[in-house]
């Protein structure tokens, strides 16, 4: 499977991702220089955490025959600026109903938090380096000697 995307610009600020057998296009509001002709990107991250979750969370009541069709999960962000807070928090709200097996509820939150796009963000050191015409120009990664001291 090729997980490269690649990402080209057909006006303004909308942006229009190529993932092999799919398309995705996002833009801004309008308020900050976009047409608002689809989502925004800090909108599609946000939707990575909430979907990868919510997936594993269908794969384990797929996996133990229980019905998930009336489950809810929402995603609360705490972020007050997502360009500088070191320490951004997201609740997940998860809405069961009241027939869902409680004895399932503490296994079933532990697998769906076992997601790749939660890990990547909490447990992984991910490094992004930018490449202009072959060239390295950049490179990201977290600082190691930062730590939480909001506690």
């Amino acid at each position: 499977m090729d997980q490269n995307l690649k990402l080209s610009f057909p006006g303004g600020l909308v942006t229009k991702t190529d993932m092999g057998d799919f398309i995705l296009i996002t833009d801004y509001p309008e308020d900050r220089g976009g047409t608002n002709i689809s989502f925004n990107p800090w909108r599609l991250f946000l939707s990575s955490i909430l979907t990868c979750q919510g997936v594993n969370l269908a794969k384990y009541c797929v996996a133990n025959d229980l019905d998930y069709k009336n489950i809810e999960i929402e995603l609360e962000s705490l972020v007050e600026d997502n360009r500088r807070d070191p320490f951004p928090e997201y609740h997940l709200k998860v809405s069961i109903p009241d027939d869902f097996p409680k004895e399932h509820i503490e296994t079933m939150v532990e697998f769906f938090n076992d997601c790749p796009v939660v890990n990547h963000l909490t447990k992984l050191n991910p490094i992004v380096k930018t490449y202009v015409s072959d060239k390295l120009v950049s490179s990201m990664e977290r600082s190691e000697t930062v730590k939480d001291d909001r506690k």
